[in-house]
């Protein structure tokens, strides 16, 4: 094997290991999605830049099948589960979502698909969940442009990104080593306008506790933080 070729596969490698230091995508792992990539495939499939819904199936429950051809039953869920929809795929009415994570009632975190083998849920049986978007519409006259200059974001060493204000739905649990990750070449007292993160606006919840819209890397980390109780009630990952 050239030189060349055993580069490329070492870098393909640092991809799949390194999701928190790589710009890479989840995608399910099955023959009908990567038929998507492949001319005369009829197959097709869209990324969510909005990922998460909500099981509203009729009889109470939502299945997920193994691919939108193959109707194997690969699980079921309640409704109220929310999930993070990686894909949505199909043409016409015949939608559906690629599950990548599924948060169970009465859980905060999600748990993530690693090996993308979750299966596709009708999306006739799903509702978009109360989003970060959806909190920014909703709250919009209660919402203010935030004044950054009073938070040193490179300097926190850990903190939740949650779906919406006061959600309890975990949508990122950002650690020390991901902060400095997105701080990397990032001078926070220079002009440059480039950098990881980005911040919205800022909204003060009945409580009185401090929010702020952030969203880190892509538009699928998009949430909001807490600035006064940065990792109070989240749950932290174990590896």
């Amino acid at each position: 094997m050239k030189k060349g070729c055993i580069l490329a596969v070492v870098f393909v490698l640092l991809l799949t290991i390194l999701p928190v230091g790589a710009d890479s995508v989840w995608t399910p792992m099955d023959d009908y999605f990567m038929d998507t990539w492949k001319p005369e495939s009829d197959n097709t499939c869209e990324h969510q830049a909005r990922p998460f819904y909500l099981a509203a199936g009729k009889p109470g429950y939502v299945t997920a099948l193994k691919t939108p051809l193959n109707r194997t039953i690969v699980n079921t869920y309640s409704n109220g589960t929310e999930f993070k929809i990686g894909f949505i795929c199909g043409k016409g009415e015949k939608l559906f979502g690629a599950v990548e994570a599924v948060r169970l009632p009465g859980h905060v975190d999600f748990r993530e698909d690693w090996k993308g083998e979750s299966g596709y849920i009708p999306m006739g049986d799903l509702v978009r969940s109360f989003d970060a978007d959806a909190f920014a519409e909703a709250y919009a006259s209660e919402i203010t442009p935030f004044d950054e200059s009073g938070l040193y974001f490179c300097g926190l060493e850990e903190f939740v990104l949650w779906t919406a204000p006061n959600s309890g739905s975990q949508l990122e649990y950002v650690g020390s080593g991901y902060i400095e990750y997105m701080c990397t070449d990032y001078d926070p007292w220079s002009d440059a306008d480039y950098r990881m993160y980005h911040f919205g606006g800022t909204y003060v919840d009945p409580d009185g506790n401090t929010w702020v819209e952030v969203t880190l890397r892509r538009e699928t980390e998009h949430g909001w933080m807490c600035l006064d109780r940065l990792t109070e009630g989240g749950v932290e990952p174990v590896y």
